[in-house]
This record gives structure tokens, C-alpha cells and sequence, in this order.
């Protein structure tokens, strides 16, 4: 039975390596546009060989929505929460800063930061900044 299975697993992953492994690329040639005429040479391809190194792309800021972060928790690159979103202004569609409430005591004592949204990102179901939470609680509203 362990036999059996081993074959098994095997089969898979080596189908499943022949799928995702590169192919060469075919020469094309265009078919004649009257019979009796010598096939058409396509132009070359435009790709790259396979030993080429790919140029990566800059990665582009991810785009805030603000439907999608309010109310979510913000916490600092050290790791520690800073607040709540608990509103989120927009500018022309876009984003422009987020106010962030702190904890407090039943609402009382609570705090209000104004954070620029270029130091924001979501990741996951939170917000997290490219700022300690220290710096951030300095954006006092």
C-alpha cells in the first residue's frame, strides 16, 4: 500500500513539474496567402531567452480604500497598537489621511491622531504604519 502511494505522489510531481517547467520557444512561420507560394518567415519574437535575468518592475504603492480601512486597528512597525480608524478623509478619490482614535475610558481620555495615509498600509484585517507608534502618537489632532 505504501508502495501504491509513493508511485502515486511520484506521478504527481512530476506531472506537476512538467506543467510549470519552461518551454522553448517554436519558430513561427505565416501560411502563404495564395497556394503555390513559399511560406512567410514571421518576425522574430520578442522573447527573451531563458538564461536572461527578468528586469522586476517597481512595485507600485498599494491603494488605499477607505471603505475597506475604516475602522480598522493601527498598529506601528514596533508592533504596538496605536488606535482605531475612525475616520478616513479623501481628497479628489484618493486617500489623503486617516484619523486614528486611541483607546481610553469608556470614551473618555481618548486621543486623536492625524496620520498621513503614504505611511499606511493594510495588511491582513489591520493597518499597519511605517512608523513606530511612539512617532505616531506626535500627530496629535
Amino acid at each position: 500500500m505504501r508502495q501504491l502511494r509513493d508511485l502515486f505522489l511520484a506521478t504527481v510531481l512530476i506531472s506537476f513539474a512538467v506543467a510549470v517547467s519552461p518551454r522553448p520557444a517554436r519558430s513561427q512561420t505565416a501560411s502563404p496567402s495564395e497556394p503555390g507560394l513559399p511560406p512567410v518567415a514571421a518576425a522574430p519574437s520578442a522573447s527573451l531567452p531563458a538564461a536572461s535575468v527578468p528586469v522586476a518592475a517597481s512595485p507600485s504603492p498599494p491603494v488605499l480604500v477607505a471603505k475597506e480601512i475604516q475602522g480598522l486597528d493601527v498598529f506601528g512597525s514596533d508592533g504596538q497598537q496605536v488606535g482605531k480608524i475612525a475616520k478616513v478623509n479623501v481628497a479628489d478619490g484618493t486617500v489623503r489621511d486617516v484619523e486614528v482614535q486611541s483607546g481610553g475610558f469608556l470614551g473618555f481620555f481618548s486621543k486623536t491622531y492625524l496620520l498621513p495615509a503614504d505611511r499606511l498600509s493594510k495588511k491582513g484585517g489591520r493597518v499597519e504604519l511605517s512608523m513606530t507608534s511612539g512617532q505616531a502618537r506626535q500627530f496629535i489632532k
